[in-house]
Parts: C-alpha cells; structure tokens; sequence
C-alpha cells in the first residue's frame, strides 16, 4: 500500500510552467497536494528538471506561483511534480485553496 504524506484533491486547473530546459509550455493540473501536483501536459519533460509553475485556479483574481518545483516522474502524457520552493504570500493561497478543497469533498 502506498502512502502519501499529503492529502491529494482532484482538480481541472489551466497551467503555465517553464524552465531552463523548456520554453514557457502549457498543462492542465489534474491533482493537487500540499506538496505537488499532476500536470497533463502534450510538452516533453524530463524526470529531474527543475521547473516554476503557475496556477491558474477557477474563481482567482490571480495565479499560485510554485516558484521551484521538481519533475519527479512522467509517464505519457503526465508529470509528476514535486514542489520545493514556494513564496509566504502564494504559500498562504495553496494552503487556503486546499482547505476548502477538503471542505467541498464528499465524507
């Protein structure tokens, strides 16, 4: 049985990611954690790069930005990516996003 340290919540999220490997690519968040994300994406990535992502989440003003985050795997068509690095203010709002995530779930 595989265990996740953070609570994951399914999502339909438009994204923007780049890095020093790629160009600015789109994707579309499919799952969300505290601690990263699933991103379907037609963009080639590699397992190991490190990227930054917004996220543009329905209903705010503004995107999330995951200033550094790591592809820990892809398969096809998805990636999965780890977030390291984000800012107090865009922190505050992944958290924020989450707990009503959780609250909006059906027991």
């Amino acid at each position: 049985m595989e265990l996740r340290r953070h609570q994951r919540f399914s999502v339909h999220f438009h994204s923007v990611f780049s890095g020093p490997q790629c160009n600015e690519s789109v994707g579309t968040i499919v799952n969300l954690s505290k601690g990263g994300c699933l991103v379907e994406t037609d963009t080639q990535v590699y397992s190991g790069m490190q990227i930054s992502l917004r996220l543009d989440v329905t209903g705010e003003m503004s995107s999330i930005l995951i200033e550094r985050a790591a592809v820990r795997w892809n398969r096809g068509h998805e990636l999965g990516v780890g977030f390291i690095t984000v800012a107090s203010p865009h922190q505050e709002r992944l958290d924020q996003l989450l707990e009503r995530l959780k609250q909006d779930r059906p027991s």
